[in-house]
């Protein structure tokens, strides 16, 4: 039975529940939305969309010679998509925000 009295989310048994389902939704959510931001700076299958964030990033990159890996990187995903790896990478960072985030929210104590 869950208790909910007192604003604490957590079970009969003392289990804190809210870190968990934070970091099952941080995860997703960031897996589920790498390919919007990427697609929203500017970054598609099609290249970089002129007057984009993508577009001063690569013309900075061509400036002043740093960072052309990350914006071919950027590119590259946005293209092709994120990967097996990237979306490890995207989920664990994800999970991890999402369990510190439900810790917070959730008022129950580490004892």
């Amino acid at each position: 039975m869950l208790l909910v009295a007192s604003g604490k989310a957590e079970e009969e048994e003392g289990w804190c529940y809210l870190p968990y389902l934070g970091m099952l939704a941080g995860g997703a959510a960031a897996v589920a939305a790498a390919p919007v931001v990427l697609g929203a700076a500017g970054f598609s299958a099609a290249g970089i969309a002129a007057g984009s964030l993508g577009a001063k990033a690569m013309a900075a990159a061509a400036t002043h010679g740093v960072g052309a890996g990350i914006v071919g990187t950027l590119q590259s995903a946005g293209a092709a998509g994120v990967g097996l790896v990237g979306n490890a990478v995207l989920g664990t960072a994800g999970a991890a925000a999402g369990y510190k985030a439900g810790e917070k929210m959730s008022g129950c104590d580490d004892d």
